[in-house]
């Protein structure tokens, strides 16, 4: 027992020892800056009074500890302590509880702090996503105008140049040429706009449902059959799985790289696609094959013109082209908006390539 009070007294948090009858039997001297005696425990702040709890503890003789207020003496401030009691056994019965209070004022007060501050930049967040998704909103609307009023115009053009060409223009060759190239470029402009449609209803909210993306696929290949038909492409398709996704996104996504194969072909060589699909155990585009993971790795591989891997970034970004837009039609959108809809379903999208070697466009998702 003397060793034992050694021991407490030695140390710089306020100690004590309790028979099990609940009389205090020692303290050490830190007690006394919160007790005018030894025998009388230090004034608990009324909030953190919880001796219904410790009573209960303390007649099942298990251990407890607790965060409390007590009043110091010379400051009649009251500060947090962590109260805890631990019980000394013989054999199995408690003959006494030994106690300790460890000073954790600075410790609530820095968090106190943290807590401020973490409040005050949470509610400035929430703030920004407000207004955010109000900027949104804005813009989801605006291109809706404007596509509206863009498109109208577009659609004129193109059909007022076609009368002229089919009316007037039979004769003069130079005049058809100027007029079926207003035509394609009107064509043109319009997908531009459609296509930039798409890349913005990207950020409204639709709910993910269970998906089975062999029927995406079945749907965008029945779509393209008139090119795959036309180029004598063929196209081998592995079990795709079932995944949690926004089906009408999916299949654009599918649809973009699909057409991109198809498009980008080497002359006299008929595409050949091959489209397959694994479980992995990581989110990762190395990541091991393992039957109970919880990702997807799709990959479009194709025998196409391909291309230098130095300009990877570059592909997936919105308006960039890497090819001859007079030989190769497209907005440069496409990539971009298959790059925001597979990070919009928190997985990741890149190329694998070589210039003339074809290329493998990798896909890893969530299931």
């Amino acid at each position: 027992m003397a060793e034992l009070q050694s021991v407490l007294s030695s140390l710089p948090q306020i100690a004590f020892m309790i028979s099990n009858e609940g009389q205090i039997e020692y303290v050490n001297q830190p007690w006394f800056e919160y007790s005018h005696s030894k025998t009388t425990f230090p004034e608990v702040h009324p909030d953190d009074n919880n001796w219904s709890e410790w009573k209960r503890q303390f007649i099942k003789g298990i251990e407890f500890s607790s965060e409390v207020r007590i009043r110091h003496l010379a400051t009649a401030e009251f500060r947090y302590f962590m109260l805890r009691a631990v019980p000394v056994k013989n054999g199995q019965a408690v003959t006494k509880w030994v106690g300790t209070f460890t000073d954790i004022q600075a410790q609530k007060a820095a968090n106190e702090v943290l807590e401020r501050k973490v409040a005050a930049r949470t509610k400035e967040l929430s703030v920004k996503n407000e207004e955010l998704e109000f900027r949104n909103h804005e813009l989801q609307q605006f291109s809706w105008v404007v596509s509206h009023d863009l498109k109208e115009p577009v659609r004129k053009i193109e059909l007022f140049v076609k009368i002229i060409q089919e009316r007037y223009l039979l004769d003069d060759q130079k005049a058809i040429h100027y007029a079926e190239r207003t035509v394609r470029a009107a064509q043109r402009m319009s997908k531009l706009i459609n296509d930039l449609i798409d890349y913005a209803r990207l950020s409204s909210n639709t709910s993910p449902e269970k998906t089975d993306l062999n029927s995406i696929l079945k749907e965008v290949m029945a779509d393209l059959d008139y090119i795959t038909d036309s180029k004598d492409a063929k196209i081998i398709c592995g079990n795709l799985p079932e995944i949690c996704c926004i089906p009408s996104q999916l299949r654009q996504v599918f649809q973009n790289l699909l057409s991109n194969s198809l498009k980008f072909s080497r002359d006299g060589i008929s595409p050949e696609i091959t489209i397959n699909a694994e479980i992995i155990a990581t989110k990762e585009f190395n990541s091991e094959v393992a039957a109970d993971g919880q990702f997807c790795r799709i990959t479009f591989s194709d025998n196409g013109i391909g291309f230098d891997e130095k300009y990877l970034e570059k592909i997936f970004i919105i308006f960039q082209s890497l090819n001859d837009r007079s030989r190769y039609e497209g907005t440069g959108i496409g990539l971009a908006i298959a790059k925001k809809i597979i990070e919009k379903h928190n997985g990741l999208i890149t190329a694998r390539s070589k210039s003339e070697q074809g290329a493998t466009f990798i896909i890893v998702l969530p299931l």
